[in-house]
């Protein structure tokens, strides 16, 4: 899962010295910080989901597949501390940029129904009127994750996993 090391704020500046390039180069490419952002956001997305569809392929639907999709999501390495940095980042600047906020929209779309394929059979269907499941399980995951990432709390990724799927199923 995400170091609180790699959880810094993104800027031009910043993501031309990881990438070696100078804030020029970046700004030829990219309008501005969030013309990067909104693109950043779609790769890491796309890169995530693809992960994480493949690890729930082949998993019959039920607690095993839950489970292999939040495996997924909170394995340690670069790519996916990547993924939940560009997110994070989204979300906090998505609070002034309209733009970015259509970005995250249209990518948690796709998102949504991963998580719904992962709770196949764990879950009742919504009456209407009711908070999707799918919405309820990205709630606590990215509460607890950003609990990880921004606290003290003695939270690694196994923790997480067992707690999302033991709030979501309601068990005690």
């Amino acid at each position: 899962m995400i170091s609180r090391e790699g959880f810094a704020g993104t800027t031009m500046r910043m993501v031309a010295e990881e990438a070696g390039v100078s804030t020029g180069m970046l700004n030829h490419y990219f309008a501005n910080r969030q013309d990067l952002l909104q693109q950043a956001l779609v790769f890491v997305s796309e890169r995530a989901q693809a992960r994480m569809r493949a690890a729930i392929e082949d998993v019959p639907a039920g607690r095993g597949r839950l489970a292999a999709l939040l495996d997924s999501a909170l394995e340690e390495g670069q790519e996916v501390d990547e993924t939940w940095r560009v997110w994070i980042n989204a979300y906090g600047e998505a609070v002034r940029l309209a733009g970015l906020r259509h970005t995250i929209e249209s990518r948690l779309i796709s998102w949504y129904e991963l998580l719904d394929k992962a709770l196949e059979g764990l879950v009742s269907a919504e009456r209407n009127g009711e908070i999707p499941w799918a919405w309820r399980l990205d709630a606590i995951l990215n509460g607890l994750t950003l609990q990880a990432l921004t606290s003290e709390a003695a939270l690694d990724s196994k923790r997480i996993r067992d707690e999302v799927i033991r709030t979501l199923l309601g068990e005690s």
